[in-house]
């Protein structure tokens, strides 16, 4: 009796190219439910490149990791990542809570942004921080029941505070 024999490599790619087919195909479906979703959001649209390049230099186009849902109920989360050639990243993000209770999870919490050395409090939109380190500054502001995170991972993001500050500002007036 001859018993068959499939090399792993074989097995491998075939399994690939069906976890890329099923991909494929459940891609389009799931791009018509975050542009139904997605309301008036489109992540990399919210800021342009030249207003990206004021905090990281030489920037890419942004990349949309997330345009609607999330992992909470009741929160619609969109996501755009900049990099520059030296990979370094700018992240955009804006969350949206349906309900008072849902933004409540995702509002910025005073004790958590108090926990790094340099922090201060902002005037914009309902509130907002500033906080990070030398390589590392973070935005977080509310609106209503919005919140913006802007993240920048460069060797002198401590020095960009005031731009980053500006495209939070940008950001709060258009949602």
């Amino acid at each position: 009796m001859k018993k068959w024999y499939i090399h792993p490599l074989i097995l491998s790619l075939s399994l690939l190219s069906l976890a890329l087919a099923c991909g494929n195909g459940n891609k389009n479906e799931d791009a018509e439910t975050e542009t139904e979703s997605s309301g008036d959001i489109v992540p990399c649209e919210l800021l342009t490149v030249k207003q990206v390049e004021t905090v990281l230099p030489g920037t890419d186009e942004g990349y949309t990791a997330s345009s609607g849902g999330s992992l909470m109920k009741g929160v619609d989360s969109y996501q755009c990542s900049y990099s520059d050639e030296a990979y370094n990243l700018f992240t955009v993000i804006v969350h949206v809570a349906a309900t008072k209770e849902d933004f409540d999870w995702i509002k910025p919490k005073k004790d958590v942004i108090e926990s790094y050395k340099d922090f201060r409090k902002l005037d914009i939109g309902d509130g907002g921080w500033l906080y990070g380190e030398s390589n590392e500054m973070k935005v977080r502001a509310s609106k209503g029941f919005a919140v913006i995170e802007l993240n920048l991972s460069l060797e002198n993001a401590g020095e960009k505070g005031d731009a980053l500050v500006e495209l939070a500002k940008i950001l709060i007036n258009k949602i």
